[in-house]
């Protein structure tokens, strides 16, 4: 049987009643009552008391702070003052250490290097000289100038037409009396070698090669030098492929400097101002190795054949150019875009080395060696003026197979 469903009816909520609050009126008796009591407290002392020690309290505050500002400034000044100070201290600290040899001192410390022309055997040069300019191993201090021929003379730059220029060494002249020694020794020794072979006449084989290393400027004002002048420029190949012969009893003007006579015109009294180095070395075949090196020398005047007292320390070992010759031939053929306004030779490093018997007093081989940088002042375009090319020239003579 089905139960029936008996619903059951939920009782109605009581409605909450909202409670009115009941605003207070304040009676006219009330209002004047309490006007008339703030109006007492404010004219009381009480209250005139209050006020003050108010605006006393607000005066007081802020003349404490203002005070504790002030006493306050000192004591950063102080602060600051200290930091300044210790980063002076820190500074003069650092300048101190740096006035030695590891820190910038060093621009300011003495330059003691010696010069490069010791000699085995012998003790070392002192190390005095003068600072170091243009080429390599050389110095501002210039040799005493020799006498110019047919009177010319270097001061006088105006003049254009000479053939000769008095020389100027670029190289110190200060040696020791030791090396000064063995320079007079090992010069007379090559003189001595060298006019036995003149005497005796004997043939030898002669390869002859000159070549130019040219700089940027050069392989323009100097690029057809070369092809210009096929006589003077030969490569080493061509030179040992078709070397020059001469008979015994032949003329010695093919040996070393064009002289049969003299082997060198360089007296022993100027061999340290003329010479750099010298070397003697002993060989295993029982020879000796013989090397004397010049000083660099500007422009050195040519000696001529006939000439005995040299007009300059070069051309008395070395056969050497005319600067002025150079030039009119250079002018000659310059090209479209430059305008040669002067050339200046610079000789360095002119090497003379015999091997000979000491026995004996016969070469076995002899290498000359001649550089010097030919320099020319250009403009270029015909209106950039001031250019400079350089061009180094090396002239080596081997001198071989000698027969007695």
């Amino acid at each position: 049987m089905k139960k029936d469903k008996i619903k059951k009816e939920k009782a109605p909520k009581a409605k909450k009643e909202k409670k009115v609050k009941e605003k207070k009126v304040q009676t006219p008796e009330e209002k004047l009552a309490f006007e008339a009591a703030v109006k007492s407290f404010t004219s009381s002392g009480v209250f005139k008391a209050l006020v003050v020690l108010f605006v006393c309290s607000l005066v007081f505050t802020m003349f404490s702070s203002s005070i504790l500002r002030l006493t306050a400034i000192p004591g950063a000044l102080r602060t600051r003052a200290a930091a300044i100070q210790a980063n002076i201290n820190a500074q003069n600290n650092k300048n101190n250490n740096n006035s030695g040899f590891g820190g910038l001192g060093q621009i300011f410390q003495p330059d003691t290097t010696s010069a490069s022309i010791d000699v085995q055997g012998t003790t070392a040069a002192p190390t005095t000289q003068a600072p170091t300019t243009q080429a390599q191993n050389t110095t501002t201090t210039k040799a005493p100038e020799t006498t110019a021929s047919s009177g010319t003379s270097t001061e006088t730059e105006e003049a254009t037409t000479t053939t000769t220029t008095a020389p100027t060494t670029t190289e110190p002249l200060t040696d020791s009396p030791a090396m000064i020694k063995e320079k007079k020794t090992m010069l007379n020794t090559y003189k001595k070698v060298v006019n036995t072979a003149n005497a005796t006449k004997p043939g030898f084989t002669k390869v002859q090669y000159r070549t130019m290393e040219k700089d940027s400027n050069a392989k323009l004002v100097l690029k057809d030098v070369e092809k210009n002048y096929p006589g003077y420029f030969i490569s080493q190949g061509d030179a040992e492929a078709a070397p020059i012969v001469a008979a015994k009893f032949s003329d010695m003007t093919l040996f070393l400097i064009e002289n049969e006579n003299y082997a060198c015109l360089l007296s022993d009294k100027n061999a340290s101002e003329a010479i750099r180095k010298v070397e003697k070395v002993a060989q295993s075949d029982g020879s000796t190795k013989l090397t004397i090196v010049l000083r660099n020398e500007e422009n050195p005047a040519i000696t001529p054949a006939d000439e005995k007292t040299p007009l300059s320390h070069t051309s008395a070992v070395f056969p050497v150019l005319d600067k002025e010759d150079i030039k009119t031939k250079l002018v000659a053929r310059q090209g479209l875009l430059t305008s040669i306004t002067d050339v200046n030779l610079l000789y360095h490093d002119c090497t003379l080395e015999i091997v000979y018997m000491p026995k004996t007093g016969k070469i076995v081989s002899a290498t000359q060696t001649i550089q010097y940088d030919c320099i020319v002042d250009y403009t270029a375009l015909f209106f950039i003026s001031g250019q400079q090319a350089v061009g180094t020239v090396t002239d080596t003579a081997v001198y071989t197979d000698f027969v007695y």
